[in-house]
């Protein structure tokens, strides 16, 4: 029971590592975002001044020392400041549940990897590989558009702040859907890296046990 306890909190502090990942890396490339999606001609602003108030953004809702938001070139509705709270605290509860999961990993290392039972947890991490491939077939079956809606439907329910007006709260216009997009792909990649990885030692452990 320990163990399996031990397996499902590390699986569990691998997500958290994965989301954070996807929005450290996402912050970091996202010059590349305004240059790629030619964000200064939607808002006509400077690729710099669209940066610095990104930057203020995911300070925002990166930094639990932070408690407002404010950006210099782009209003917010309270409607608005509302929804990013609520998302500033989604960020906190990954933040959380990697640093309370994190003794799982070394106790999961000690316990399982060194003592080659990953084995054990092949079928479970075939689960995990293949459930975000099923639920990317559901997003190219039914479009990135109507996922991205049903998505936030689930994560924000009964809350409707998530539908940005450009009128009120432009800073949407440097949030296209297409950047969200490729924050969504880059997590499945970093996701099913470390999970493919993760099965392909499993079955590594596997065969050195048949060896013996």
């Amino acid at each position: 029971m320990r163990i399996k306890l031990t397996f499902w909190l590390s699986m569990l502090c691998f997500i958290a590592v994965a989301i954070l990942l996807t929005i450290y890396l996402t912050w970091l490339f996202y010059p590349l975002e305004v240059s790629w999606l030619h964000l200064e001609n939607q808002v006509y602003h400077k690729s710099a001044t669209i940066q610095h108030n990104f930057n203020i953004l995911m300070n925002y809702l990166t930094n639990p020392f932070q408690q407002k938001l404010s950006m210099p070139d782009f209003r917010s509705s309270a409607a608005g400041l509302h929804h990013f709270q609520v998302v500033k605290y989604l960020f906190h509860l990954a933040q959380v549940a990697f640093l309370a999961t994190l003794p799982a990993v070394c106790l999961f290392v000690k316990n399982i990897i060194k003592k080659r039972y990953l084995s054990v947890f092949s079928k479970a991490i075939l689960a995990i590989i293949w459930l975000p491939i099923v639920i990317a077939g559901v997003a190219l079956g039914i479009g990135f558009d109507a996922f991205f809606t049903l998505f936030h439907q689930i994560l924000f329910v009964g809350d409707k702040t998530w539908l940005f007006d450009p009128a009120k709260d432009p800073v949407i216009w440097i949030l296209p859907e297409e950047f969200f997009f490729h924050a969504f792909l880059l997590f499945f990649i970093l996701y099913e890296g470390f999970a493919v990885g993760l099965y392909l030692w499993s079955r590594k452990s596997y065969l050195k046990k048949e060896e013996k």
